[in-house]
């Protein structure tokens, strides 16, 4: 991981490893959790064909699985995020690769700019699929507490962001 401070006054600069150190541990929580997720879905998909299951219906845990998942992603999230973020939603899906993939390695290169004393943001550069992507994580301070406010996606060359839920 290749982190860069940017737009940041030296007066901000000690606070940087600390915010990423965080933003990184939620995300990693987050993948954790939407990987265990995807496994069991799959598992229980599986299990379909042996309980003579169709294909077009659920399994009968899974509305179990899925309250499960908002849950847990909401105890992973309580305090880390802010309320707005919340309000847009979250745990509405699981994939493979999961959202943040990339922490599990070392290939992605992260940004860090602050230039006002509330509010920083953190972009992390990652490939995903033969394309280059980027997540922005806008973290404002709330409460005496930094939160993530706000969360886009985007993709390398472009300068347009798109909202998104964490």
């Amino acid at each position: 991981m290749n982190v860069t401070l940017k737009s940041t006054p030296a007066k901000y600069q000690p606070m940087a490893s600390k915010m990423i150190q965080s933003l990184l541990e939620l995300l990693k929580e987050l993948t954790s959790l939407e990987e265990e997720v995807f496994k069991r879905n799959r598992e229980m998909n599986a299990e379909k064909t042996v309980l003579n299951i169709p294909s077009n219906q659920i399994h009968p845990k899974w509305e179990e699985l899925m309250t499960e998942y908002e849950n847990s992603f909401k105890r992973i999230i309580e305090g880390k995020v802010s309320k707005k973020l919340i309000s847009n939603g979250y745990a509405l899906k699981y994939e493979n690769p999961s959202e943040y993939f990339y922490l599990n390695s070392d290939e992605f290169s992260l940004e860090f700019t602050m230039s006002k004393e509330d509010m920083a943001a953190i972009t992390i550069r990652y490939n995903k699929a033969a394309i280059d992507m980027k997540h922005k994580f806008v973290l404002k301070l709330i409460d005496d507490k930094w939160l993530v406010d706000e969360k886009y996606y985007g993709f390398e060359g472009e300068d347009q962001w798109y909202s998104d839920r964490i």
